[in-house]
């Protein structure tokens, strides 16, 4: 473990034991056994620290997010609600929640920054899913339902720690996959809208995309590990994105194969997520 591993894993192990606003920066230093300046080399303040260690967990969620979409159909309910258990499950693991709303009171630009991105990032997701789940028919209430959804279940989590009452965090989360059944169907039925959608800001030019995937695959392509199958599969990518007409949905498709066949290089892992991704955003917008 390195020693910036070190720090961050004894301050997150202080936080949960002492409390972020009772654990100091010499407590992290003398359980960590490292020196101040080694402190100060990666981390100005405690926020920059809660900011690294929530930039990571959002990283892994993320990630996780993605890999259930390579393994199934994006339309498929069951995938779609395993998206949101899995960033539950990661916040609990990580025992994250608290820092969450202890950042929001840090008053560090860089932190609240993220914050802000982070949290219009969420509702941005989580409303271009749901239209993608349940048709184009909701896409001008899908932001309701993000921000109902996001909001009440956050409260909800809040209300439960405050009032000390025993409930599982998951039967939490289930109730609420299931309310946001129900909000759907009352949503079909109303034409009440508070917030319209529209998912065309948040959808990359298809020039912007080809200019990403092709710094990424070209990064890549003369790595040794990838055998002659996985290289041809990157070629054709590569080749494919320089048509004037690019299929994405055959794009897809193809980096969903070369996902299976590279599983073994994890050092690529998170490269070909973010390849997929920037390809099932146009794939989306195609359709």
């Amino acid at each position: 473990m390195s020693k910036k591993e070190k720090i961050i894993e004894v301050a997150k192990q202080l936080f949960r034991t002492k409390g972020y606003h009772d654990t100091s920066i010499q407590d992290i230093l003398e359980l960590s056994s490292v020196s101040k300046g080694t402190f100060y080399n990666y981390f100005s303040t405690k926020s920059q620290l809660i900011l690294y260690i929530i930039q990571k967990v959002d990283s892994k969620v993320e990630e996780q997010q993605n890999l259930l979409l390579l393994e199934g159909n994006p339309n498929d309910k069951q995938i779609f609600y395993s998206q949101l258990r899995v960033k539950h499950s990661i916040y609990g693991n990580e025992k994250i929640s608290e820092l969450y709303n202890i950042s929001l009171g840090e008053n560090d630009e860089a932190l609240q920054k993220y914050m802000a991105e982070s949290h219009y990032k969420e509702l941005n997701w989580l409303a271009e899913r749901l239209i993608e789940v349940y048709g184009n028919e909701i896409e001008e209430s899908a932001m309701d339902l993000s921000t109902h959804f996001i909001g009440g279940l956050g409260y909800q989590f809040r209300y439960s720690d405050q009032m000390k009452l025993n409930l599982n965090s998951s039967d939490i989360l289930e109730y609420n996959i299931l309310r946001l059944e129900k909000n759907i169907e009352l949503t079909k039925q109303s034409n009440q809208i508070l917030f319209p959608f529209k998912s065309t800001n948040s959808v990359e030019s298809q020039e912007i995309a080809i200019n990403n995937i092709q710094q990424r695959l070209k990064k890549v392509i003369n790595d040794d590990k990838f055998s002659q199958e996985e290289k041809e599969i990157i070629n054709f990518i590569l080749d494919e994105t320089q048509n004037s007409n690019v299929r994405w949905g055959v794009c897809e498709g193809a980096i969903r194969q070369l996902k299976i066949l590279s599983s073994s290089h994890s050092s690529h892992a998170q490269l070909f997520n973010e390849v997929f991704t920037i390809i099932h955003k146009q794939t989306k917008n195609k359709k």
